[in-house]
């Protein structure tokens, strides 16, 4: 695993929904997690900028695809997101260790699974959690969530960065 940078880096947590949305458009070609992971390369977010992909939603993200074949649904299976400013983050006893404390937290002690996870990486590592899945509200007080469903046909998951844009604290 490539280290997490610290400080003066926006960091970004991917859930499995954000994930999968990168490669699924509306019937006029738009996504909003593809428009937000394009805007990085833009340049429209301020730099500098780190994505973090939970291990469990890589593999959460390739079971989507399978069901989608078996659908008959077509879509690559094929999925360059790791980069230069991205890791594959690991799901192990040491994240455990480290989220102990947030377990029966107010709204993370709400959530299951692999929202829990999400969730906890977002705190660790003050970090947005980039999402389609409306449960993050009970955590919304605790974590950055972008709610990507706020942006099913435009960006407005900008006007979360525009004050950064234009060099205010709005990060």
């Amino acid at each position: 695993m490539k280290p997490v940078p610290k400080g003066e880096v926006t960091r970004f947590v991917w859930d499995t929904s954000a994930l999968l949305n990168i490669k699924e458009p509306n019937p006029q070609g738009y996504s909003p997690g593809h428009s937000l992971y394009k805007d990085f390369s833009d340049g429209w977010l301020p730099g500098p900028y780190f994505n973090i992909y939970p291990s469990i939603a890589v593999f959460e993200l390739q079971a989507s695809i399978s069901r989608l074949h078996r659908e008959g649904r077509k879509m690559l299976r094929d999925f360059y997101i790791v980069s230069e400013n991205s890791t594959v983050y690991p799901i192990d006893q040491k994240l455990i260790y480290r989220c102990e404390k947030l377990f029966d937290a107010p709204g993370f002690a709400s959530l299951r699974g692999s929202d829990l996870i999400f969730a906890c990486i977002a705190k660790l590592e003050d970090a947005y959690l980039v999402t389609l899945d409306k449960g993050f509200s009970v955590v919304a007080s605790e974590i950055r969530v972008v709610d990507l469903n706020e942006s099913r046909d435009s960006p407005k998951y900008r006007d979360l960065f525009r004050g950064a844009k234009q060099g205010t604290d709005a990060l």
